[in-house]
């Protein structure tokens, strides 16, 4: 291992036998200066990348002495061009969690199924009291970070596939008659927003007539919508990117939130009428939901909005945007639209919730069928 001069530049320079080819190969790394305790620093960079090499092709050979830290830092640095900005910040904030949890120094090679139960359990039962589905989130984070320390050959396995969480309640113990609202307090929450602001009463609206999640609603643009054949129809292709985002420079993600996110959805009449109004109310240019400024109107104001009419009304279920996508699919339930239809409709792969909110209507049908025999 030497030192190389190049200019006012200076690079460490290693040479190692290349598994594969069985000759010499050479690699380097820049260091600023030629102190000791840069060189130091730099020789283990450079002795960590030479392991890295040889582990491509020894598999099976782990490389010891990695902490949690160093893992979690290697692979934000990796995504953070590959994956959507607003899950990239909510893969940061669970990385600082599981950073203050279980440690940054923690060997990742001795984090064991228990260790990561622990930290998983301890954000459900503890402080933090996030939910079930929130907890799966969480599952899914520290596989994708234990996965990402398997392909550079830092651990054995990925120990998250042994790991069996203790879920709450299933819907995180939210009964599921409370995740959709029923046509009197729908109309009668309409009634409310449409009286103290049209623009918030139109999106809900919308929300509910085409079962469009928050930030797909509030990035689309008038274009989006269009005749095809018989129908009217808005493509959903994106979700609004606001993460670290000022409200100005906020605009449509290049990646929606899943695969079966796009789609295209046929347009209800009243959708239409919507639509239209729009265009009136702002001329027709840029989104279609947006405040007076021009700006797409923000989830956490409608979201307060919500809250306020909730009190006001007496409403008795949690109360926020997401609850007209659960409205919509309840109503198609009671109308006997098909699981499968319902599902492309939202832009659902599969969902628990959808599943639920279906089984749900659809036996209380049943049920009503039912009592009508008696009058035979």
């Amino acid at each position: 291992m030497y030192i190389q001069k190049s200019g006012n530049k200076f690079r460490l320079v290693e040479r190692y036998k290349d598994p594969l080819t069985g000759k010499l190969k050479r690699i380097t790394i820049g260091i600023p200066d030629k102190r000791k305790s840069t060189v130091k620093e730099a020789r283990i960079r450079l002795n960590r990348l030479i392991e890295q090499k040889l582990s491509e092709v020894q598999q099976g050979n782990i490389i010891h002495g990695i902490t949690l830290g160093q893992v979690l830092d290697e692979y934000e640095k990796e995504s953070s061009s590959r994956i959507r900005r607003s899950t990239y910040y909510n893969h940061l904030t669970m990385a600082k969690n599981m950073r203050a949890t279980i440690g940054d120094d923690a060997l990742i090679e001795k984090i064991t199924p228990k260790v990561i139960t622990k930290f998983i359990e301890s954000l459900m039962y503890g402080d933090k009291n996030i939910s079930s589905g929130y907890a799966s989130k969480y599952k899914y984070f520290c596989h994708t970070i234990m996965e990402y320390a398997l392909k550079q050959n830092y651990v054995k396995n990925n120990p998250v596939d042994k790991v069996e969480i203790d879920y709450k309640t299933p819907v995180s113990g939210v009964k599921i008659q409370n995740k959709f609202l029923e046509q009197s307090e729908l109309e009668t929450l309409l009634k409310y927003a449409y009286a103290h602001n049209t623009t918030y009463a139109q999106l809900c609206e919308w929300l509910y007539l085409t079962g469009s999640r928050i930030g797909e609603a509030t990035s689309l643009n008038f274009d989006d919508v269009h005749q095809n054949g018989n129908h009217w129809v808005v493509d959903i292709t994106g979700t609004l990117d606001y993460d670290h985002v000022k409200i100005t420079d906020q605009k449509k993600a290049a990646n929606p939130k899943t695969a079966s996110s796009v789609r295209s959805v046929i347009l209800p009449e009243k959708a239409l009428k919507i639509y239209q109004d729009r265009i009136a109310e702002t001329g027709g240019n840029g989104f279609i939901f947006c405040t007076s400024n021009g700006t797409p109107v923000q989830s956490s104001a409608l979201n307060s909005f919500l809250r306020a009419a909730k009190k006001k009304l007496k409403i008795d279920k949690p109360l926020s945007s997401h609850i007209f996508r659960h409205t919509h699919i309840s109503k198609l339930a009671e109308l006997g639209v098909p699981i499968y239809i319902i599902q492309q409709r939202v832009g659902h792969a599969d969902s628990k919730v959808t599943r639920q909110i279906y089984l749900h209507v659809t036996e209380k049908a049943v049920e009503q069928e039912a009592s009508k025999l008696d009058k035979l």
